[in-house]
């Protein structure tokens, strides 16, 4: 039974009994050996229904042998001639012998079944009657046409329209400055249109090389058909291709062919910057219409453009057609300036262009759809009989042109090719024919005829690429930095060795990052050379390695021309910082230099010496030098002073028993402040401190004085702590003490001296040099020149001297014996002021050591005094000889005769 028809199709008409000469199905004699198979049918028109499968053993499309059908030949129905118009259908209808419903004829457009009569007398079951001979004539539909892919310009002489197939991609992408992809969109459109305002194309077939570079699904698309004036669409993208590439140079300090740099040092005057601009083709096609943009910041000018326009802030460089591997280069140079530290825009460059190819390389390799075309015999016999003259024929029944692929003759039952025509030079132009030459043949009868057709619409395949590059936009940083260089103090001490803290600070001010730095700084003369290996340098807070900076010395400075030290040449000394590896100094943050200085013996002549330093540094390896001196380079000068006080204790008895009131005098008469002055005292431990004071300057009491007592073996010890005493100023400590017991008159005048600290400068007044003295007097057994033996002698005045000084002369001269040496050098006061100083020790020692006995006669030298931390004065006495006698308040001596003290008023009973 027939199978069920599709539920498209009308029902199927119950088949008729078989006629009586018809063989059943089972004995139908096989297809003729010489007719070959026909190929499968290519899929129906979207309007056509879909071809229910065939029953096993009945091919439909397979050429049944006619013989038993019918004696005489039957002429070919015009209707199945799948690609002529239609005929109406009393043309191609006969009444002798009935054909095969029209809606059994697969290949042809479809029609609906109602507007197509079957003849009544037919009995035929359509599923079983033979395949009409037109059917074997039909063109192959789905087969790939092969017709060459022609230029366009080839194509367009060619009248009439054409099947237009194009291949466009669009490149959106970002570079570096260096040409490298950072971002990329590649979008690609296949279109097949028809342009035609009347015709149908169908069965259309696009094959495409090089598809698996896209993402388009496949090397074949298929289009059923499209109508007139339509189109078809297919979107694809596309990665990792180029064809041009954009590459740009600036450099800001175009001087040092070496690496590019984009730091700008900040400075008044205007800098060097060299742009340079690049496209290379590196497709194998040719480019068209590359133009090269760039926008020109403020901060730059350039005045000479070299190939390129500049207008309105907008650099045109138009390069025009670039050969396959061919390259341009833009080289101009300017001027940039800045006027801050913020990060600037260089602005952007781009390029755009044009190809006549795709990036991807998609192309096609064919392009073919069929239109209204078909092809027929001409067949007229000739004089002679049985002698038949044949033509073939195409004819063209569209608005299009085609191109004749192949066309194939063959008479029915040979494999002889009667016409064997391809690649036709000549195109079928609209509602045009092709015809072949004629060829005779020899038939008993009007011969049969089998084709073999390929054709296709002349194609016309276009690719272009339309391409625009955009450069990462660079930017400008500023380099500057804050700098600055100072010392510990600004006074050194003469003739006395000082340390001094050297620092040299440099704060990033700008945008850059500091990567490399070279500092020259100034050693003066009165310093020793510093010691490189105590040296620190530190990074935001890190100190670096010693690999990552080089110091070098020598001799003598190089930046201070005008106040040096008189004391030495002094040194140079020269840092690199970022040896290794760049030092990483950021914005905003800072680096420290520090080290140590030694001034040995610092002359009073230096009277102010400058320390400058110059710093310069750059945030590229071969970018521009920014260079800084500190603004406020440290002066040092020498400060030549010399102290000079006095000091003395009085204890004057109070009515009442056991009652004192004890005066102590302090007395700044150098011409410098005194600082953190100590006044010390001792008083029995029976005895008790009342109440005291200390009075300044006018004699107004001092609110800013401490005082803090002690238990000691000796008694109570009292000390007042005054932070300043001013120059010329008099202190007068005042207390009152109170106690039982006996009290030793003598211990309690004893004055237990005063130390300080150093001196505070006054930069109004010029240094001066005094002698110290010390009119105060020292109690030492060594030095007491009156005893009871001696009484009757009068009394002389006490030479003073300090021990440790005496001391250290005595071991620099080898002597040992002290009290022998003290007794000679008390001849050798030589200005007569009752004060031995060093220098005076000193002649004694030569004249002690050589043996002489008489005083040597030295000039005058000026007192030069070994400064300790503390300077200590204590009280000396003498003892009266028998004609003097000692005043218990104060330690002076009168006359035994004497009834008051004449220093303090005390009256002897």
């Amino acid at each position: 039974e027939a199978p069920p028809a599709p539920p498209e199709m009308p029902p199927m008409p119950e088949a008729p009994p078989a006629r009586p000469e018809m063989p059943p199905m089972s004995e139908a004699h096989p297809a003729p050996p010489e007719m070959p198979p026909m190929p499968e049918a290519p899929p129906a028109p979207p309007e056509m229904p879909t071809m229910p499968e065939a029953p096993l053993g009945l091919d439909l499309l397979t050429p049944v042998d006619s013989t038993p059908v019918a004696e005489e030949s039957t002429p070919d129905p015009l209707g199945m001639d799948l690609l002529a118009p239609l005929n109406p259908v009393e043309d191609s209808v006969t009444a002798e012998e009935p054909t095969a419903p029209l809606g059994m004829d697969l290949l042809a457009p479809p029609t609906a079944v109602e507007d197509t009569p079957v003849a009544e007398e037919s009995s035929v079951d359509p599923l079983l009657a033979p395949v009409a001979v037109a059917e074997e004539n039909a063109v192959q539909v789905g087969e790939i046409a092969g017709a060459t892919i022609r230029s366009s310009a080839e194509v367009d002489e060619v009248p009439g329209d054409k099947l237009e197939g194009t291949l466009h991609e669009i490149e959106t992408t970002t570079l570096s400055s260096d040409g490298t992809v950072v971002k990329q969109k590649i979008q690609g459109t296949l279109t097949v249109n028809n342009p035609s305002t009347e015709d149908r194309i169908y069965d259309i077939d696009v094959l495409l090389d090089n598809a698996d570079s896209t993402d388009i699904g496949g090397d074949q698309i298929s289009v059923d058909e499209l109508e007139a004036g339509k189109n078809y669409v297919k979107e694809y993208s596309v990665s990792n291709a180029q064809m041009l590439i954009l590459r740009e140079s600036l450099d800001t300090n175009p001087a040092r062919d070496n690496e590019q740099s984009l730091s700008i040092a900040l400075s008044e005057e205007a800098g060097t910057i060299a742009l340079s601009l690049e496209v290379e083709n590196v497709s194998s096609v040719q480019l068209n219409n590359v133009n090269v943009t760039r926008g020109i910041p403020d901060c730059l000018t350039f005045t000479h453009s070299g190939a390129s326009t500049i207008e309105s802030g907008t650099l045109n460089w138009a390069v025009g057609t670039l050969s396959p591997g061919e390259k341009q280069i833009l080289s101009i140079e300017g001027e940039i300036s800045v006027s801050s530290t913020k990060t600037t825009k260089a602005g952007i460059a781009q390029a755009t262009y044009e190809a006549d190819s795709t990036l991807s390389n998609l192309a096609f390799r064919d392009l073919d759809a069929f239109c209204r075309g078909f092809t027929y015999m001409r067949v007229r016999e000739d004089e002679r009989p049985d002698n038949w003259i044949c033509q073939t024929i195409f004819e063209n029944r569209s608005s299009f042109a085609v191109d004749l692929v192949k066309l194939q003759v063959r008479m029915k039952g040979s494999d002889d090719l009667l016409f064997d025509v391809s690649d036709v030079k000549e195109d079928v132009h609209p509602q045009g024919k092709w015809e072949s030459e004629e060829r005779t043949i020899m038939a008993t009868a009007e011969p049969d005829f089998t084709y073999d057709l390929s054709y296709t619409v002349l194609p016309r395949a276009t690719r272009k690429t339309e391409g625009t590059l955009k450069l990462e936009e660079s930017t400008f940083t500023v380099v500057d930095a804050e700098i600055s260089k100072s010392y510990s103090t600004d006074t050194l001490r003469s003739f006395r060795q000082q340390q001094v803290e050297a620092s040299m600070v440099v704060k990033n001010t700008g945008s850059a990052t500091i990567n490399l730095m070279r500092i020259t700084d100034d050693i003066p003369g009165f310093f020793d050379a510093p010691d490189m290996d105590s040296m620190t340098i530190t990074v935001n807070g890190k100190e670096l390695s010693e690999d990552q900076w080089k110091g070098e010395l020598s001799a003598g400075i190089t930046l201070e021309k005008e106040h040096r030290s008189p004391d030495g040449d002094g040194h140079t000394m020269t840092l690199t910082v970022g040896t290794k590896g760049p030092i990483g100094l950021k914005p905003s943050k800072t680096m420290e230099v520090s080290y140590k200085l030694n001034a040995p013996d610092p002359s009073p002549a230096n009277e102010r010496v400058d320390a400058p330093a110059r710093f310069q540094f750059s945030s590229e390896q071969f970018g521009p030098v920014c260079v800084r001196d500190a603004p406020e380079a440290p002066s040092i000068r020498v400060s030549h002073l010399r102290r000079n006080f006095s000091a003395g204790k009085q204890a004057i008895p109070m009515g009442g028993k056991g009652r004192y009131e004890v005066l102590i005098l302090f007395e700044n008469n150098g011409d410098t402040a005194l600082q953190d002055v100590f006044i010390r005292d001792v008083i029995p431990s029976n005895f008790e401190i009342k109440d005291w004071h200390v009075r300044g300057v006018g004699g107004e009491k001092r609110s800013d004085v401490d005082m803090s007592t002690n238990e000691t073996e000796d008694g109570i010890e009292i000390t007042w702590k005054v932070p300043v005493v001013a120059k010329g100023e008099r202190l007068d400590v005042s207390f009152e003490i109170k106690g039982e017991g006996e009290i030793d008159a003598e211990a309690l005048n004893r004055f237990h001296g005063a130390h300080f600290g150093d001196e505070l400068e006054t930069e109004d007044e010029a240094p001066v040099e005094v002698e110290e003295t010390v009119d105060d007097t020292k109690e030492d057994d060594a030095s007491e020149v009156a005893s009871d033996e001696t009484s009757d002698e009068e009394a002389a005045p006490a030479i003073k001297f300090r021990e440790d000084i005496m001391l250290r002369v005595m071991e620099e001269y080898g002597i040992t014996d002290r009290d022998a040496f003290l007794e000679h050098s008390m001849n050798f006061d030589l200005d007569d002021n009752g004060y031995l100083k060093k220098a005076e020790f000193v002649e004694a020692a030569k004249a002690f050591t050589a043996g002489e006995e008489d005083a040597v006669e030295t000039e005058d030298s000026e007192e030069t005094v070994e400064e300790t931390s503390e300077e200590v004065v204590e009280e000396s006495t003498t003892e009266d000889g028998d004609e003097t006698k000692d005043c218990p308040i104060c330690p002076t001596s009168v006359a035994k005769t004497d009834m008051t003290c004449a220093t303090c008023g005390f009256t002897f009973i």
